[in-house]
């Protein structure tokens, strides 16, 4: 079963991680940029969380079991 809010999220997570990746400390980017890009992926990880539990009108998400 797909869910387009699910892989939208997820999709969301991929590219924060990539961005966390490319923004490594031995590059110019500094400890703040660094440190927004990690708040971002916990609150998507919070929310992947709350729609696998409850995204469907308060019902577990079909798709979770993909997540």
């Amino acid at each position: 079963m797909n869910c387009q809010v699910k892989d939208e999220l997820v999709n969301q997570l991929t590219a924060l991680n990539n961005k966390l990746n490319l923004l490594s400390p031995d590059l110019v980017h500094g400890d703040a940029e660094r440190a927004e890009v990690q708040q971002q992926r916990e609150n998507l990880y919070a929310e992947i969380k709350h729609h696998r539990a409850k995204g469907h009108e308060g019902k577990p998400c079909p798709a979770a079991r993909q997540v």
